[in-house]
């Protein structure tokens, strides 16, 4: 890996260049919304954000997609299926530590055992990845899962400086972006100026676990924490909010959907949420998580248990959407506070 310095100007007219290129996704702010974020395809790079907090939907939504037509199909005529593919490659910008691990994570879950092709096929299309350092807010935990500094899938990460932006080149295909691009040499004074900028992130986070995601997965596996799950369910609405932002969350349904003419349809793929009442409802009519404090515990088990003990890693980057999003303001980091504490305290009265 080596490092450089680019200017504002000149990062300006690097994104332009590949946006010009070809397709680039990056982070925008709403136009009804100022303040609010969201990752789409870029026009221009006067549109790209990169002092942003976070966006509403992860950038997964470019590799996996919140709806996403497979084939379309002729109920009449069985020749007239067609496979339904994007395969335009394309440049994803201004990602944030935190979704590039989720990414990787996302990369390792959809290509274990059963390899997922079609989001494999996806992912092989962004032909480079482009992170940048961030600011949290009261939401962000990521030191606490250890993503603050997560590099994984970006071919280039950006540091904002004061003489614009220290660049990490990572990989080979990172080099070629910058092409020729006016890179100066990183001087003793940049270096310092992005460890500052380190420090300063980590000392502004500050929603933190109790405990270290290791012994959070113990408390979990111990059990016995059925009171603060009620609890948390007597607030919880089951919509699906907290799933649906989440930069890990990889569950998925299929439908067929048919036309007005009965006869012509899609098969489509959407993003579906263990939290919804129906998800663990199977043939015969038993559902499996049919209480809703069932659900809700099996999300923090999905997230700090059983992927955990699977890849070694909890699936939760620390990015705070769920909490963000909560319509019943359930907040990530203090319900799990509530379970360690609980468990602290279960275990002092034995």
């Amino acid at each position: 890996m080596s490092i450089c310095v680019v200017e504002h100007d000149e990062l300006h007219a690097l994104v332009q260049r590949l946006i010009q290129q070809g397709p680039a996704m990056g982070p925008r702010e709403r136009q009804q919304q100022p303040g609010f974020y969201y990752f789409d395809w870029l026009n221009s790079a006067d549109e790209l954000v990169l002092d942003y907090v976070t966006t509403t939907l992860p950038p997964k939504k470019a590799f996996f997609p919140p709806r996403e037509p497979f084939l379309e199909f002729s109920r009449t005529d069985p020749a007239k299926v067609r496979s339904m593919t994007d395969e335009g490659p394309f440049v994803l910008l201004g990602v944030h530590p935190c979704d590039l691990a989720a990414i990787e994570q996302l990369d390792i879950a959809y290509s274990d055992n059963i390899a997922d092709g079609r989001y494999l096929a996806n992912r092989a299309r962004t032909t480079a990845i482009i992170g940048v350092d961030c600011w949290p807010d009261e939401y962000c935990l990521c030191t606490s899962v250890g993503t603050e500094q997560a590099r994984g899938s970006a071919d280039l990460f950006l540091t904002p400086i004061q003489r614009g932006y220290l660049v990490e080149v990572r990989t080979p295909r990172g080099q070629e972006l910058l092409g020729d691009s006016a890179q100066l040499p990183a001087t003793d004074q940049d270096e310092a100026d992005t460890a500052q900028f380190r420090r300063e992130k980590q000392r502004r986070v500050t929603a933190k676990f109790a405990t270290g995601v290791e012994q959070f997965a113990d408390i979990l596996a111990a059990g016995g924490l059925t009171e603060v799950w009620q609890e948390v369910a007597d607030r919880c609405y089951s919509c699906g909010s907290c799933s649906l932002v989440c930069p890990t969350c990889f569950c998925f349904d299929i439908n067929d959907d048919i036309n007005l003419d009965l006869t012509t349809g899609a098969r489509i793929r959407t993003w579906d949420s263990c939290q919804l009442p129906d998800f663990a409802l199977v043939a015969g009519g038993h559902n499996f998580r049919g209480e809703r404090w069932e659900r809700v515990r099996h999300r923090w088990h999905r997230k700090f248990l059983y992927l955990y003990t699977q890849y070694g890693r909890p699936f939760c980057t620390g990015c705070g959407r769920c909490s963000r999003a909560c319509t019943a303001d359930i907040n990530l980091v203090e319900v799990s506070n509530d379970l360690i504490a609980y468990a602290q305290r279960e275990t002092q009265n034995v």
